[in-house]
């Protein structure tokens, strides 16, 4: 392959999973950026992943699934999901879409939902990129989060014990409280009802620790 059309298929990749990850909130599959970015070869995808690494534009860990993530994502304009302020909004709020819906029950895929947003003070979120996500289920109310809940979720890879976080299992998104249970990360509800959810396998991500909540309705 021509060192030509070797940069215009790394740029294809590279554009192809930013959109992903600011439509989805969360990172593609291989499969999916060689159906997306028009490549045949997953060995290739791999080749490319690896060279925008290096270039310091993702961070990317072989192995893992759905384990991409932009490096230039905090402060950029162009991202949809956190919209800049304009001039008739104070400095110090920010503007935050409403990406999807998650579960507060047993896990679910993250249906997309671009209808709501709201104003958030920046002060929640510092200098992260950060989103919304509407709750569905009731596994968490002892810690009043609601059905129809808005959830302010600032996007980091990693939590601390006892963080309540939005998270990926597979293809499957939920929110619930982050600890350990026999030496093993957990996933644990906030209503006796629902079961704690292993979070142990290759497929288990963290979107995000949730920094505040939403609600329309008292």
């Amino acid at each position: 392959m021509s060192e030509l059309k070797s940069s215009k298929a790394i740029d294809r990749v590279y554009q192809y999973v930013k959109q992903y990850i600011h439509e989805n909130a969360l990172s593609p599959s291989v499969r999916d950026i060689c159906k997306g970015a028009e490549l045949k070869s997953t060995s290739s995808v791999h080749t490319y992943l690896k060279r925008l690494n290096d270039l310091g534009l993702i961070e990317y860990r072989p192995g893992m699934r759905r384990a991409i993530i932009l490096k230039d994502t905090i402060g950029d304009s162009s991202d949809e999901h956190v919209s800049s302020t304009t001039e008739h909004t104070p400095a110090s709020v920010i503007k935050l879409n409403c990406i999807g819906k998650i579960t507060a029950g047993q896990p679910i895929y993250a249906h997309e939902d671009y209808s709501d947003s709201i104003y958030v003070n920046k002060s929640l979120i510092g200098s992260s990129d950060a989103f919304l996500l509407k709750v569905q289920g009731t596994s968490m109310i002892n810690a009043h989060i609601m059905d129809g809940d808005y959830i302010i979720v600032r996007k980091q890879d990693h939590c601390n014990e006892g963080d309540i976080i939005a998270a990926l299992i597979g293809d499957e998104a939920t929110v619930k409280r982050y600890g350990h249970m026999n030496g093993l990360p957990y996933l644990f509800p906030e209503n006796d009802l629902y079961e704690p959810i292993p979070f142990h396998s290759e497929g288990c991500r963290i979107l995000g620790k949730v920094v505040g909540l939403h609600r329309y309705n008292i």
